[in-house]
């Protein structure tokens, strides 16, 4: 019987329970785990008395060498058709509501093996198996891309019901071509029953809204930990804010529901193109002003998504933006125009023939509509105001303090 020993650093999981790891290092053959032992050990320092370095985990395997055991998710049945490793930096131990302590586990396909293979996961409890995370192709491949590494694990309660979430965003290489490589973000909803859910309409929406994926950007786009935000302050402080404001430069206000939480946003519109539209948000116990460009723009309600579409003189662009504690990031960006306003071409309908560019790359005006709909879905827009019909500074005033707390 062969036996082999691993050790992380305790700290490691302390870590992992704050947020983010980072894949790197060395990994392990998951045909060498066979029901692995997981046991926390004492090392004594160098002054005696186990004072000197920190408890670390031990990993055992005996018996034969064999293909990591593990399937239970539909959609990793494809695992036990090929050798997997484990990825030592992302697996560690981690204490989920409502589990308890459990070792998350990542497993990278073995080199040669399989080309398109996939990474999986699982969660264990000493030698058992709790479950394993649903893949995001049944058959555990990907057509076109071979997995490169897992960027970052967190367990987050981004919904804010009480149960541990798992974000993971993994890197991927393109098989051929000259294409760049790519991240994406898998999100799975925790539950009483301890089980996990792929949310896939939610992290495909959340690739498509990103330019910048870690797990502070995704929780950005998901809104976490705000539906809970303490109310007490919010109504006072917009009020007191309002109360400030300049009565010739800012013409109205509107309130909306940008991110998906229990307080809104508000609406500053200005006198003119010039001064622009405003996006006030509450955050940290203060507002957070965030200036568009002139006066139009467009949001999802409690999408999280905010769309800056303006311009003049044949010169026009679509900015989508992403609110974070209060701020909006921008998460993609299209301009279309003329090349020489002062010389337009016409097409055959009469219509001024512009040139589009979506995130820096030129294309036509179909594969801009397309590009900008993949991120901003423009059916479920809606103006951010509508013209004359705001509200002035002592009804907005008025409007939240009538609200709910």
């Amino acid at each position: 019987m062969r036996k082999r020993t691993d050790r992380w650093r305790a700290a490691a999981a302390c870590i992992a329970l704050c947020g983010v790891l980072t894949a790197c290092g060395q990994k392990e053959k998951a045909q060498d785990l066979k029901e692995p032992e997981i046991t926390a050990e004492s090392s004594e320092g160098e002054n005696g008395g186990g004072s000197g370095k920190e408890p670390e985990i031990t990993i055992e395997n005996g018996g034969k060498e064999q293909q990591a055991e593990g399937t239970q998710g539909a959609d990793s049945s494809g695992a036990e058709e090929h050798e997997y490793r484990i990825i030592r930096d992302q697996t560690f131990e981690a204490n989920l509501n409502p589990l308890g302590k459990v070792t998350f586990v990542s497993y990278e396909p073995e080199a040669g093996e399989n080309s398109t293979a996939d990474a999986w996961f699982e969660l264990k409890d000493g030698d058992r198996t709790v479950t394993v995370l649903d893949g995001v192709y049944k058959d555990n491949n990907r057509e076109k891309e071979r997995f490169q590494k897992v960027e970052a694990v967190s367990f987050p309660d981004y919904n804010s019901d009480g149960f541990n979430d798992i974000i993971i965003i993994c890197s991927y290489l393109p098989l051929s071509g000259t294409e760049a490589g790519r991240s994406e973000v898998r999100i799975y909803s925790g539950s009483e029953s301890g089980a996990f859910t792929l949310e896939k309409g939610l992290s495909e929406a959340a690739d498509s809204a990103l330019a910048e994926k870690t797990v502070q950007s995704v929780l950005g786009f998901l809104g976490a930990g705000r539906k809970n935000e303490a109310s007490a302050g919010w109504k006072q402080t917009y009020i007191d804010y309002l109360q400030a404001q300049d009565g010739e430069e800012w013409v109205g206000y509107q309130l909306i529901y940008l991110n998906d939480d229990d307080i809104p946003e508000f609406v500053k519109i200005g006198n003119s193109e010039a001064v622009g539209c405003m996006i006030a948000a509450y955050a940290g116990g203060s507002v957070v002003e965030n200036q568009l460009n002139r006066l139009y723009f467009s949001y999802i309600e409690k999408g999280n998504l905010l769309c800056n579409s303006e311009g003049n003189m044949d010169s026009y662009y679509d900015l989508v933006y992403t609110m974070a504690d209060g701020q909006l990031s921008l998460v993609a960006s299209g301009y279309y125009g003329a090349k020489d306003n002062s010389k337009l071409e016409f097409d055959e309908n009469g219509d001024v023939v512009y040139q589009y560019e979506w995130n820096g790359t030129l294309m036509s005006r179909e594969e801009y509509s397309q590009a900008l709909n993949a991120v901003y879905d423009t059916s479920k827009a809606r103006d951010g105001y509508v013209w004359e019909q705001y509200l002035s500074r002592e009804q907005a005033i008025q409007k939240i303090s009538e609200m709910q707390q």
